[in-house]
């Protein structure tokens, strides 16, 4: 996932820290993106541990769908102190959904994701670790159907811990849970609701009702503290802190023409205006076993506050990083358009920058002073106009022309398998076009949804070369493997950059997923290392439609047979 950066751009590897109760350095491996330092994307898979097609189960920190919104943000209220945006920070997005005229063609509502499905009441599991896994059967095993993670729950068997209590190997109480499967009650999981360690992780955890279950920045170099440190504590650990200081002294108190250090461009200075809430040292069954974010990593983090003399992010993992360390990621306001109504492909999206709208005098085509915003979208009537070198294509935008070389078209396309109509359910699948950058959903032949996606920056896959050493998308006929509500996703170059909380993963091809994308703002540009890109409006959505259902209260899965079809992943060039 590529991006306009601050530093020179690196093709890595990247691992999901996932699925098993291992090391950070025996982790599975999975996909991850680049922030604005340039790091690559790919993953890879662990034969040691889950099937290549679980690559993408997630490790990351966070918490179920009920919990709270994060706290703070430090992308709004007072503008940052500092006079410039880091150089790869988006433009303000254009509004999607319409095209930029002065009688734009009537579109749907914002997009809205379906809230996750709520469970009846009754007794449940509550999580206190990154990893609570979910077991086919009462006994530990590396062949796990799903797991809860830090914060959550999931109901048990019929509601009743009576009837969900189950005799089975390597745990004192295992609990049988809806709808499937069985949870070690132990020092990673209680039945008690009110239990402290449980109701602490709680509060903060990840917003799974929200694009961004997580507020996000980008590391200049921060250091991770486990507790608010002292001064010493701060210059003991940060070689570099005195002049850091002094600089950011100079930037809030100096003379207007102080050039910016690179290391302070883009960083949000303002306090947080809050006191340290309550921390505790849950150790490292929550808190990853890491003792600073390189330069280029990201962090989600769930709230702000300020002590001894600087503010502090509240990571997910509950560690801390001081604020003027990182630079935070604007939220990305595009999204794709809803398949309903009068709304229907062929639809043209517009990438990279404003596109000329034509009108038609005579045999010739001339352009006019309204154009196409980049990432609107207008309706195609499907008639097209050779002129030269060029082929015009007619919109549902009375009188408007635009050129099909400036276009990125999502138009209707064949199944991508005979029997696919055969299939019991909703038959949904994804048509992915990686030259085009679009994405089209489909419930058997109904088109339900169009998008721009980012596909790997290296195109469509070599022929004889693996593609992740081409930074390609793989293209061919696949599934949706597993799905994760969010994923930290470990260098296996480098085990120092990490992304941390990628939003709404879903793995298809073993080390290529489909997910969210918080860093950039490029949509329908080759931009990733081989997974397929979504904005996070779209990948919450798409995540939401897809099969299989994440069941209530999991945190992640696998696509097993117990839990249905699949859902199809086509990816063409």
């Amino acid at each position: 996932m590529r991006q306009t950066s601050t530093g020179p751009s690196k093709l890595k590897a990247f691992r999901l820290l996932v699925a098993l109760a291992l090391p950070l350095s025996t982790a599975v491996s999975g996909c991850a993106g680049e922030g604005r330092a340039g790091v690559g994307e790919t993953i890879e898979a662990s034969p040691s541990s889950a099937p290549a097609e679980l690559a993408a189960a997630s490790a990351a920190p966070g918490a179920s769908a009920s919990g709270p919104a994060p706290g703070g943000s430090a992308a709004s209220g007072t503008a940052p102190v500092t006079s410039a945006p880091a150089s790869a920070t988006a433009g303000a997005p254009a509004t999607a959904g319409a095209p930029a005229s002065a009688a734009p063609v009537a579109g749907p509502a914002p997009l809205q994701a379906s809230p996750p499905a709520a469970d009846p009441p009754g007794d449940r599991i509550y999580a206190k670790a990154r990893h609570v896994w979910i077991q086919p059967q009462p006994r530990s095993s590396k062949g796990w159907l799903g797991y809860l993670t830090v914060g959550g729950s999931v109901r048990l068997y019929k509601g009743d811990r009576a009837a969900a209590k189950t005799m089975g190997a390597g745990c004192d109480a295992w609990y049988r849970v809806e709808p499937d499967g069985y949870v070690c009650a132990g020092a990673d999981a209680t039945l008690d609701p009110a239990d402290p360690e449980f109701l602490a992780l709680r509060n903060g955890a990840g917003d799974a009702t929200s694009p961004w279950p997580f507020h996000y920045a980008e590391s200049t170099g921060a250091r991770r503290y486990d507790k608010v440190p002292s001064s010493a504590e701060q210059r003991k650990r940060e070689w570099d802190l005195e002049a850091h200081q002094r600089n950011i002294a100079s930037l809030k108190n100096g003379p207007g023409d102080l050039r910016t250090p690179k290391n302070l461009v883009g960083v949000d200075l303002t306090p947080a205006d809050a006191p340290a809430p309550t921390l505790f040292d849950f150790g490292p069954k929550v808190r990853e076993a890491r003792d600073s974010i390189a330069p280029g990593s990201t962090v989600g983090f769930i709230e702000q506050f300020d002590a001894e003399g600087r503010t502090w992010l509240l990571t997910s993992d509950r560690a801390l990083v001081a604020k003027d360390r990182t630079r935070p990621y604007p939220k990305i306001d595009f999204h794709g358009v809803q398949l309903t109504g009068e709304v229907k492909l062929p639809i043209a999206f517009f990438r990279k920058k404003d596109r000329p709208r034509y009108r038609r005098e005579g045999n010739a085509f001339v352009a006019t002073d309204q154009p196409f915003a980049r990432k609107s979208w207008v309706m195609l009537t499907g008639l097209e106009v050779p002129d030269g070198k060029e082929t015009y294509l007619e919109t549902r935008d009375a009188g408007a022309w635009v050129k099909q070389s400036e276009s990125q078209v999502a138009a209707v396309t064949e199944l991508p398998m005979r029997d696919l109509l055969k299939r019991p359910g909703r038959k949904t699948w994804m048509d992915v076009s990686v030259r085009g950058g679009t994405m089209v959903a489909y419930e058997g032949t109904k088109p339900v949804f169009a998008t721009l996606i980012s596909p790997g920056r290296g195109g469509v896959p070599v022929p004889g070369r693996d593609p992740l050493s081409t930074a390609s998308t793989p293209t061919g006929t696949f599934r949706v493997d597993g799905k994760f509500l969010w994923a930290t996703m470990v260098s296996s170059t480098n085990s120092s950059i990490v992304h941390s909380d990628v939003m709404y993963v879903q793995n298809f091809h073993g080390p290529h997923a489909l997910h969210g994308a918080y860093w950039h703002d490029q949509w329908g540009e080759p931009m990733s290392g081989g997974c397929v890109n979504l904005a996070p409006i779209d990948a919450q959505w798409v995540f939401g439609w897809s099969e299989p259902q994440l069941p209530p209260g999991w945190h992640g899965m696998r696509s097993v047979a117990a839990f249905g079809a699949p859902t199809v992943v086509s990816i063409r060039p």
